[in-house]
């Protein structure tokens, strides 16, 4: 494992609020079909995953962290789509999210993602799932996702991004933090563009045209500096960053679908003149 990151700038004072707008738990219920669990990564500390197991235990499984002001039961219906292309999905949420106790903090979220790694992992071989493990992040969720991209190239068999961000700062000042009062430098952010940069798993990102917080630049930035071999980059026309998966539709699944059932499948080029 690479040498971590720090993030103890982004947990102070005027910033820290801004990154992270928790929400309440949903009155609804684990549909049916999925499990609870909660993963205990502090004391008296709790994560709450849950978990939508596809039929076939060699198909991909899909460990997702979502957007800010999001909770693991926004992806119920996302779930069940999944379930129906194969896929396992499971959604983890951050401190003080939906089922989730604690206080959110870039330190613990940073930290946290690695635990829940771990927990899916033996989830996974006490299950007998066999298939490839992908790591998926929304809006701020890019961040953790990233970090297991980077830091577990062992375990992890391939990265996508929604709507994800490359440079920290850029997205400090959109949200409203003082970034020239605090004294705030690249150096001190989440690192995803640092990261991207030595991640060779296979990588897809797609993101919408009219995205108004974190605009399309920071996709382009990400697809470029990847040093996957085999990566994908889509652009949802229209949309915006809370409106991708509806302006997509069918669309979203469709092209993620295809891209996750051609991981390790490049065609080689032939020789010869063409």
């Amino acid at each position: 494992m690479p040498t971590p990151y720090t993030y103890d700038k982004l947990d102070q004072h005027g910033v820290s609020e801004h990154i992270f707008h928790p929400s309440p738990p949903s009155d609804s219920s684990c549909p049916e079909g999925g499990e609870d669990i909660h993963l205990e990564v502090a004391d008296g500390v709790t994560i709450h995953l849950r978990f939508f197991a596809a039929n076939n235990l060699e198909t991909p499984c899909l460990l997702f962290f979502h957007g800010n002001g999001e909770i693991n039961s926004d992806y119920d219906d996302a779930a069940a789509i999944y379930n129906e292309r194969d896929i396992t999905f499971i959604a983890a949420e951050y401190r003080g999210y939906g089922h989730s106790t604690g206080t959110p903090s870039a330190t613990t979220m940073m930290t946290d993602c690695h635990a829940i790694l771990e927990a899916v992992c033996s989830w996974r071989q006490e299950q007998g799932h066999t298939g490839k493990l992908l790591v998926m992040g929304r809006s701020l969720g890019s961040a953790p996702a990233l970090e297991l991209a980077w830091a577990h190239p062992d375990l992890v068999d391939a990265l996508l991004i929604d709507s994800g961000f490359a440079l920290t700062l850029p997205l400090l000042k959109t949200i409203g933090v003082d970034v020239d009062g605090l004294h705030l430098r690249e150096e001190d952010g989440f690192h995803n563009l640092d990261k991207i940069k030595e991640i060779s798993m296979a990588t897809y990102i797609i993101h919408g045209q009219h995205d108004e917080i974190i605009t399309l630049a920071n996709a382009s930035e990400l697809i470029s500096e990847s040093a996957a071999i085999q990566k994908e980059f889509q652009t949802v026309p229209g949309a915006g960053h809370n409106t991708i998966m509806t302006v997509a539709g069918a669309m979203y699944y469709d092209v993620m679908d295809r891209f996750i059932n051609s991981i390790g499948k490049l065609r080689k080029k032939k020789s010869g003149i063409r």
